[in-house]
């Protein structure tokens, strides 16, 4: 079976690269983030829907967002759709809400000739703390935790509940900060949060798919063996959760002689450090 990817032409930041894309969870709008410093969010019905898309009157260009001051390399929405989390080569880590009746929101980038934008988005929480450029981000899969990782070798948890309920934009750090958690001997480049809500899965470039406890935020895994041959020259590690939480997909593995992307399952015992090799994905 093949699969056919259509990418709407209208959908560009500036003709700069676009680091990554996520799907609001009601499936009404799509974030991107890109080299250019922006975020933006897009209408779904004309990517869906031919006579849409053929439709001036129709949205396509939702909203700019404007605040980070490098690339921005990761946008991921919160599991209920309130917040949208974006991280970035500036080291900072923001939370973004629509505006509420009343409530100022950017319009458009300062400086922009763009016309205005269809709606109002605010950044309500900016998060400090790591030292290098964020790449990845990862939602709880209830409540509004979130995991980063960063080039600064780390894996940090925040509390974002307060920036869901509203209020004016903060700047936020060690107060929203539940964990820091080291154990990568390398850059962290992809973080994932199990949808059953116990493990957050990271790799990094030591060649390693860590895996830690959401309780007690302690090690409870490590996976080398399918990364020991791989290059350190690639831009992101994001690894990739089944919905039923028993397997985590984590790419740049490499079985002689194709690079593959690994499927591990879940532990069913008590010794939670047997993550075992279910399957290879191969092609690319």
């Amino acid at each position: 079976a093949m699969v056919k990817i259509l990418k709407p032409a209208w959908v560009d930041h500036d003709s700069q690269p676009i680091f990554s894309i996520h799907v609001h969870p009601d499936g009404s709008r799509f974030a991107t983030a890109g080299q250019d410093h922006l975020i933006k969010l897009w209408a779904m019905r004309p990517v869906v829907d031919r006579a849409a898309e053929a439709d001036e009157a129709e949205p396509r260009l939702l909203a700019t967002l404007d605040g980070h001051h490098g690339a921005v390399n990761c946008v991921r929405w919160s599991a209920d759709g309130l917040l949208l989390a974006s991280g970035s080569d500036d080291h900072l880590v923001m939370l973004w809400r629509q505006a509420a009746a009343g409530e100022a929101g950017a319009s458009a980038p300062f400086g922009s000739r763009a016309p205005p934008s269809a709606e109002r988005w605010r950044c309500v929480l900016t998060l400090t703390g790591h030292a290098g450029d964020v790449v990845d981000l990862a939602w709880a899969p209830a409540g509004h935790r979130l995991a980063s990782v960063s080039l600064d070798n780390t894996v940090r948890v925040w509390e974002a509940a307060g920036a869901a309920a509203g209020g004016g934009a903060q700047l936020g750090g060690a107060q929203q900060q539940v964990a820091v958690l080291q154990g990568h001997h390398g850059m962290a480049k992809g973080v994932g949060w199990d949808p059953v809500g116990r493990y957050i899965a990271s790799q990094g470039d030591d060649r390693a798919v860590l895996v830690w406890e959401s309780r007690e935020w302690s090690l409870a895994g490590r996976i080398e063996e399918p990364f020991l041959r791989t290059s350190q020259k690639t831009l992101f590690r994001r690894l990739s959760w089944s919905p039923d939480g028993q397997f985590v997909c984590a790419p740049h593995a490499y079985k002689k002689p194709a690079h593959i992307a690994v499927v591990l399952r879940r532990p069913t015992g008590t010794d939670t450090s047997q993550w075992r090799q279910e399957c290879d994905f191969v092609g690319h």
